[in-house]
């Protein structure tokens, strides 16, 4: 069985060591990478995409997707256990502009009780707020 929790948590099998061992490797920042090229093209038209991008860890994920989904000085509302939240520090303030608000909730869900009054915004009426409720949870299982 293959432990994809984490990247840090995942050990190859001989095969992949293997495969890893005869893959033929290039710089993918410069596009000279085969196997990353072949594995993007193959997803987008999975996809239905133009293009698609391989991003090596889900941090590095986590971090694109905010920046692409939210304005400098969004607030991002998710779950207390999310990675965002718990492991990845100061990323989303230094990297888009964002803070973020931790909430409670079963498995992943979150619900707001109101009054739920954005703190980045004067009024909800000004609030440009971006919701993400990241499934990467540490230690409960998440439901979307």
């Amino acid at each position: 069985m293959i432990d994809l929790r984490s990247d840090t948590v995942t050990r190859p099998t001989e095969a992949m060591r293997r495969a890893m061992v005869g893959a033929p490797v290039g710089d993918d920042v410069f596009g000279e990478d085969s196997t990353v090229n072949r594995l993007e093209e193959y997803v987008a038209k999975l996809l239905g995409k133009e293009a698609a991008i391989y991003c090596p860890s889900g941090t590095m994920t986590n971090q694109i997707g905010l920046h692409l989904g939210t304005n400098r000085g969004d607030e991002v509302f998710l779950h207390e256990a999310a990675h965002i939240f718990n492991y990845e520090a100061g990323a989303p303030a230094l990297l888009s502009g964002v803070q973020v608000r931790p909430l409670s909730g079963e498995r992943g869900v979150v619900s707001p009780e109101p009054p739920f009054v954005p703190r980045t915004s004067t009024s909800p009426a000004q609030s440009s707020c971006a919701w993400r409720i990241p499934t990467t949870l540490q230690g409960v299982g998440s439901s979307l």
